[in-house]
């Protein structure tokens, strides 16, 4: 009896060590890329990012015409980045039925919604709290293609419970095909950003030093 409270007592501690590693995986800034390599910024802030905001332009009848902006989940990969910002949609939703029939978006994500403006007291607004625009447009992609498996795969990894929704409501992977993107990370302004450069930024290094202060996170709560 002793060794079942024994097990049961480690299979919670486990638990939550794990839980603890994975909001450090999304939330811990362990380097920030440098504030002039503008394309590696975007391409860090875009795959820190859980969830973005997406401007569209409204086809409701109270607001046609009008921007419209929705929040919505987003994933460029898990562990590796694309660069893509792909997106899990339903024609079902608001923010769905606007890119029928304008499929021009601008979405913007934000180092907020990390640990790094916190911890150095950066608002939201403020210009070093890091955030990225691109605009650009929405694009279905078909289910038989190489993509569409890439674009799920980095979704359901990113926000397994999406694998839980709905079948009747439609979800389809959608990716942002950009073709202007801002960075704000300075006083100053923000800066452009060409598509060339940013899909070409090397997130690697970054990538793989995170993993390393994940893993000695992880060290630590189990010690």
């Amino acid at each position: 009896m002793k060794s079942v409270f024994v097990l049961a007592a480690l299979a919670i501690y486990w638990q939550k060590a794990i839980s603890i590693e994975a909001g450090l995986v999304r939330n811990t800034i362990s380097e920030l890329p440098p504030l002039d390599q503008y394309a590696l910024m975007a391409r860090y802030i875009i795959h820190k990012s859980d969830w973005l905001s997406i401007a569209t332009i409204s086809t409701r009848n109270n607001t046609k015409g009008f921007p419209f902006v929705s929040l919505k989940s987003v994933s460029d990969g898990n562990t590796s980045s694309t660069g893509v910002p792909y997106l899990y949609l339903t024609d079902m939703d608001v923010t769905g039925q606007d890119v029928l029939e304008n499929d021009k978006v601008t979405i913007m994500a934000s180092l907020a919604q990390s640990d790094y403006c916190t911890t150095k007291g950066y608002d939201p607004q403020d210009p070093r709290c890091a955030k990225v625009m691109i605009s650009g447009t929405v694009e279905k992609l078909a289910n038989t293609t190489e993509e569409f498996f890439v674009g799920q795969k980095a979704l359901f990894d990113r926000h397994p419970e999406m694998k839980k929704w709905p079948d009747n409501h439609g979800f389809y992977v959608a990716k942002v095909n950009p073709s202007d993107i801002l960075v704000l990370d300075h006083f100053g302004g923000a800066e452009s950003v060409t598509v060339e450069d940013y899909f070409n930024a090397n997130l690697t290094n970054i990538i793989d030093l995170d993993a390393y202060f994940r893993a000695v996170a992880v060290v630590i709560v189990m010690a």
